[in-house]
């Protein structure tokens, strides 16, 4: 058995870090592997690394037919010059995202081949990328259905919804992401009690809702920090960025925002993400969807409790293997009374229209109330659900009224800066042997058992899930996020 694995590029993130662990995975299995990619790794690596510019975000300009076989010819080619003949299987990371426009025409060719196929999918253009799914609305040919071809996801909300779209369930399942290594765990720093250093272990895009952070900082104890540990990066939110860190300069907030690599959490330390990992006293999440939901597993890893918004779409996997998240709220609630409702409904209305039209569809009638009404039902409001522009002009109230922010934990209400206190009083929950479902010996069996399962079934030529069913299941009022619009 030989495999290819083939993803976009290996900057640093989060399918990387996959990318990374597959091939660890399949070095303990002894499988012979490549990964081809459009980028070199950023550090000196040993993965078995073949780059092919062409396979980067943007890297083609065209789709044409002749490019991507082009294309093609040239990964089979390195692949056989790495394993010494073509792999028997291929993998492909998020070869639906619409970051390339040749990724769907190489999908086609391959899955008309009828070699086997995974298509590993970490994030969906149909799911509030619309600037992605423009690059796929003139192909009919993105998602192929046979035997031989299996799709992977990450979460079980993804796995829902794409079988509901119309993909069988002997072709698609849940693959857990390592997670790890244990051996990173470190006691949390002494006589740090009363003094909380809160790490946020993520880059600041706009979905990880910085707002919400600020907004605990201003309502945390005195004597507590709460840092951000990276930068959006090339993703486009810069400017909302910006934005957080002028407001938080301005009202003095206790919170840094982009600190690894740039500042040390010590005078003695270094400004890694290892050096914050193990300096800090907690972790916190405050994310409005996750693919995979890392943090949350991560603070297991490095022995921290973790405080912040659950998501139970992404927390319900969690925590039926046993991990416990007791220190996540539901929401952080204001008075109604606040908002100015006919703007907050303007607001509505002209993101929604943007983002149907961006996705090539009709805005229904009735939409712009059902997602208001989804959203912003009852006397409260959720902080997390409003626009940046709103929430801006709100934090500067936490500092001037605490008292006015709720919590809403377990389905009761408290004073959001009451929660907060307990929370940070809280110790972890987890220990690191609970991370064992998501272990690299874990991750290595469900490999060997999935590649082996498609090297042996009966091969068909494919036949094609129409894509419009794929995107309505994204499309829906409960859906809807400004932080993703």
């Amino acid at each position: 058995m030989s495999i290819a694995l083939v993803h976009y590029h290996l900057r640093p993130g989060g399918v990387t870090r996959i990318v990374e662990r597959q091939s660890q995975a399949l070095n303990a299995a002894k499988i012979p592997h490549v990964i081809l990619t459009g980028s070199h790794p950023e550090q000196e690596s040993a993965l078995p690394v073949r780059v092919i510019p062409d396979l980067d975000y943007s890297a083609a300009h065209s789709r044409r037919h002749a490019e991507a076989s082009a294309l093609m010819g040239k990964m089979r080619a390195l692949a056989k010059e790495v394993l010494g003949r073509e792999p028997e299987c291929w993998h492909l990371h998020n070869p639906t995202l619409g970051k390339n426009l040749l990724f769907s025409q190489l999908v086609k060719i391959l899955a008309e081949s009828e070699v086997p196929l995974v298509m590993h999918i970490h994030d969906l253009a149909e799911d509030g990328r619309p600037e992605n799914y423009n690059n796929l609305r003139r192909d009919r040919e993105i998602y192929p259905l046979a035997p031989q071809i299996h799709y992977l996801t990450i979460n079980s909300r993804d796995l829902a919804l794409l079988k509901n779209a119309g993909i069988p369930s002997q072709q698609i399942s849940l693959l857990r992401n390592a997670v790890g290594p244990t051996e990173q765990t470190s006691e949390i720093p002494c006589g740090e009690a009363n003094s909380p250093l809160v790490l946020y272990p993520v880059r600041g895009i706009r979905r990880k809702n910085l707002g919400e952070l600020c907004l605990l900082a201003a309502l945390a104890p005195e004597k507590s920090r709460f840092v951000l540990a990276l930068p959006p990066g090339d993703s486009g939110d810069n400017a909302t960025y910006r934005n957080w860190v002028a407001m938080a300069g301005k009202h003095q907030l206790p919170v840094q925002l982009g600190a690894v690599g740039i500042d040390p959490p010590s005078a003695s330390g270094n400004s890694s993400f290892q050096a914050w990992a193990h300096a800090s006293t907690h972790f916190i999440t405050t994310s409005i969807a996750e693919g995979f939901g890392l943090t949350f597993l991560e603070a297991t890893a490095f022995g921290r409790p973790l405080l912040g918004r659950d998501l139970p779409e992404i927390t319900t996997d969690f925590r039926n293997q046993g991990i416990h998240l007791p220190s996540l709220y539901s929401g952080l609630l204001i008075p109604r009374s606040w908002i100015d409702e006919y703007r907050l409904l303007n607001l509505i209305e002209t993101h929604l229209q943007h983002l149907y039209q961006s996705y090539g569809e009709r805005l229904p009638d009735s939409l712009v109330n059902e997602t208001a009404n989804s959203l912003f039902s009852g006397e409260l409001l959720d902080f997390g659900n409003l626009p940046e522009t709103i929430q801006l002009e709100i934090i500067p109230r936490a500092l001037a009224s605490p008292d006015e922010f709720l919590c809403c934990e377990a389905n009761n209400l408290i004073p959001a800066s009451q929660w907060l206190a307990a929370a940070l009083q809280q110790k972890a929950s987890n220990r690191p042997e609970d991370l064992d479902p998501w272990s690299l010996t874990a991750f290595t069996h469900a490999h060997e058992n999935l590649y082996n399962s498609l090297t042996h079934c009966r091969t068909a030529s494919p036949c094609w899930l129409e894509p419009r069913k794929v995107l309505l299941q994204y499309l829906q009022p409960e859906r809807f996020h400004f932080l993703r619009s």
